[in-house]
């Protein structure tokens, strides 16, 4: 019996160890396996999503991020979008902190692939960026006020300011469209009667300039209560300011922000990168942020607010269109630039005028003729872009230049709005009955050695003054394209209201 009990206990530890080796040889086994097997890839379910990875790598990460409310612009979230967003070039694999830089990563109809991996230990963090159009905005403002806008094709070339029996004579609510940098864009153009653009937000009210090509909603300041209906007078912008105190002597001064002057250098003269750089905010850029972190009190509504879409100061040189402002843009030599030659091109405004909403664009070399236009505005310059679209610090766009996602609205803006360059208007939504700044760049002109830019008159009128003067301050932003509306029709007495959860 003790014998038997003997063996028993044997057999036991046998099939013990037996069952260990064997456990043994199987991750051996499976491991080699694992290893031969490193590089295929194999679709595992994430939440609503999926993610493709190596499965024998099971230290890859993924952190899921979008451009949406949340710091830089971007939430981590938890499901991979499955419509309305795109894989950002923000997107990076790395191992112990080094980028991979052989990494690929795709998406497509909800699934991320990450390939072209080949050490342990890679973490990849993959961000997205909303894919939204100008029709996505369009539809939610007439699903909330429960009505569609007529559309109509944007008058090319314009050749006269707003004329509502000509262009409107139904009354109707109409949006025109033309192109953007992202695709296009409804812009909202006619007179206070016509035009039912009126929104709440921030604890302001503001007014539609145009429903941006990437379904960002682009709107300027109008005053700062939700209630106003005010469609003149001071309260319509946020105060006072010079777009350049003195000294304005110098081409580099046309700038939202400026770069080198010529006496800043000591002995050869700054390059025309150097002058149109944007190492310095200028002095009505300061007023905006100014107003936007302090009494503007608008820090708290950052993450509804896109500063990314951007807004255009361009500085593209004109040559053959301006006699003898046919300078480079540097040491204080006469120049014209672009916003004026579309406009302006001999120093007397055109009967025809040719305003775009493309920033970045090659301007032809044309006559002074009225009748010689542009064809078109296709072909961008990305050095122009980078230099000339202001966008926010966190953005993947244009110079990456302001702490704020506010500026200013351009000069063919205005004149799609309704407004005319040289021509006294007082019949289109953007006349206050003030003097205000555009962030459009006119002229450095050596007789009176001073640079100027585009403003909208007292009268209405689009012109040009000296950087120094004073004139009035109306913010523009750019609302995400994921923002909702709580309801409204757009008029001035029931406005758009931004849906917010502040």
């Amino acid at each position: 019996m003790k014998l038997k009990g003997l063996s028993k206990e044997k057999d036991k530890k046998l099939f013990i160890y037996g069952f260990i080796v064997c456990a043994i040889l199987f991750i051996v086994i499976n491991y080699i396996t694992s290893l031969a097997r490193y590089r295929n890839t194999e679709s595992i379910e994430l939440a609503s999503g999926n993610i493709s990875y190596n499965k024998a790598d099971l230290s890859i990460i993924a952190m899921y991020q979008e451009s949406s409310y949340g710091t830089n612009g971007y939430k981590q979230i938890d499901d991979v979008p499955t419509e309305k967003y795109t894989l950002s070039n923000k997107s990076y694999c790395e191992v112990e902190g080094q980028k991979v830089e052989e990494a690929q990563i795709t998406y497509e109809e909800g699934y991320i692939s990450v390939s072209k991996i080949n050490k342990r230990g890679t973490k990849c963090y993959v961000y997205f960026d909303m894919d939204y159009k100008a029709d996505d905005m369009l539809a939610k403002l007439e699903t909330t006020k429960q009505s569609k806008y007529t559309i109509d094709a944007m008058p090319s070339p314009i050749t006269g300011p707003y004329d509502a029996q000509k262009e409107n004579p139904e009354g109707k609510e109409k949006l025109y469209t033309t192109e953007d940098n992202y695709g296009t864009s409804y812009v909202f153009r006619g007179n206070n009667e016509d035009v039912h653009n009126w929104v709440t937000f921030a604890g302001h009210t503001w007014r539609i300039i145009r429903i941006n090509g990437d379904g960002t909603l682009r709107m300027i300041f109008q005053c700062a209560t939700p209630e106003c209906t005010d469609t003149t007078g001071i309260q319509t912008q946020i105060g006072n300011n010079a777009y350049k105190s003195r000294p304005v002597d110098d081409n580099t001064y046309v700038g939202y922000y400026y770069g080198t002057s010529k006496a800043d250098k000591d002995e050869e003269d700054p390059t025309y990168e150097e002058t149109h750089s944007n190492s310095t905010p200028s002095d009505i850029a300061k007023a905006v942020d100014s107003w936007y972190s302090g009494t503007g009190a608008m820090t708290n509504y950052t993450k509804y607010l896109n500063g990314d879409t951007g807004w255009c100061n361009d500085r593209t040189i004109v040559k053959k269109v301006w006699g003898g402002y046919e300078g480079d843009g540097t040491a204080q030599t006469a120049t014209g630039y672009a916003p004026a030659s579309r406009l302006i091109p001999t120093g007397n405004y055109r009967t025809k005028q040719y305003p775009t909403l493309k920033c970045g664009v090659v301007m032809p070399e044309i006559s002074p003729s009225d009748n010689v236009g542009f064809s078109s505005f296709d072909e961008i310059d990305a050095t122009a872009l980078k230099r000339d679209l202001f966008t926010t610090e966190s953005s993947n766009r244009g110079n990456e230049r302001l702490s704020v996602p506010s500026a200013l609205i351009t000069s063919d803006e205005v004149v799609m709005a309704g407004g005319f360059g040289g021509t006294v208007s007082t019949n289109y939504w953007l006349y206050t009955g003030q003097n205000y700044w555009t962030m459009s760049p006119f002229w450095y002109d050596t007789n009176v050695n001073e640079a100027a830019a585009f403003h909208v008159h007292y009268d209405g009128n689009l012109r040009t003054w000296g950087v120094y003067s004073t004139f009035g301050v109306r913010p523009v932003i750019n609302l995400n394209a994921d923002i909702e509306f709580s309801g409204g029709t757009g008029k001035s007495d029931n406005p758009f209201i931004v849906k917010t959860n502040i």
